[in-house]
């Protein structure tokens, strides 16, 4: 049972919450990109932490310009150039809360076969791979790699979106039709469940300030160096 402080600072919030504008940078991009996006943007910006497991893409949060567009293009949906380049802009405007003043606590898993060059071109994937070695550096930012030999991953990729009363977080389900948005206490419980044990499944995280020798045991930084080198 929650307690009294518990439940104040639950109800401050949930007023604060009802309170706020609903306005930032993303609404410049009203009736231009789907409304679930725009509302993805809109958690993000609110968010204390973001964890986020994706089974076949690196994260949009992490994202280079060149596999953002790779991606949407291959994409299931059609869409003409316009819009092509209007989704790849609004997912790098969403990345500029990794270096705000407040930025979000990041902790991402991405499976090892999203890692492969299989988008692109050599040169995309060099790019990107490159970057989640230079996101790592931030000390908001943690990055840990599903290997193929661990467990049976979990399919479906998800962010869960913590505010700072975590009692209010919302977990993001990306299917192909539509995304699920989940806010009751029981699906937080169930994600985080899951998540955790995702963390406990895949390779230590990604440290770039442990010198060479330090990365003697399989960790996540030395599969992505691997993975880089037949690409330099």
């Amino acid at each position: 049972m929650a307690s009294g402080s518990e439940n104040s600072t639950y109800v401050d919030a949930l007023i604060e919450l009802g309170n706020r504008p609903g306005k930032g940078w993303w609404t410049e991009y009203r009736d231009r990109v789907r409304p679930s996006l725009l509302d993805l943007a809109e958690l993000e910006d609110g968010a204390a932490e973001v964890v986020c497991y994706e089974p076949f893409f690196v994260p949009g949060l992490l994202q280079t310009e060149s596999y953002a567009s790779v991606i949407h293009r291959q994409g299931y949906t059609r869409a003409d150039e316009s819009e092509h380049r209007l989704a790849v802009e609004f997912r790098l405007a969403r990345q500029r809360i990794l270096q705000g003043e407040r930025p979000p606590r990041v902790h991402a898993i991405v499976h090892e076969a999203a890692l492969h060059p299989s988008y692109g071109n050599r040169g995309v994937m060099r790019e990107q791979l490159v970057r989640l070695i230079e996101l790592s550096r931030l000390p908001h930012v943690t990055i840990q790699v599903l290997p193929f030999d661990g467990p049976v991953p979990f399919g479906t990729s998800f962010t869960t979106l913590l505010p700072p009363v975590k009692r209010l977080g919302t977990v993001v389900v990306a299917h192909v039709e539509r995304t699920l948005h989940l806010g009751e206490a029981e699906d937080l419980a169930r994600y985080t469940d899951l998540f955790a044990r995702l963390q406990d499944a895949a390779l230590p995280s990604m440290d770039v300030s442990v010198p060479p020798e330090g990365h003697l045991a399989r960790d996540s930084l030395g599969l992505i160096q691997r993975l880089l080198y037949p690409l330099l």
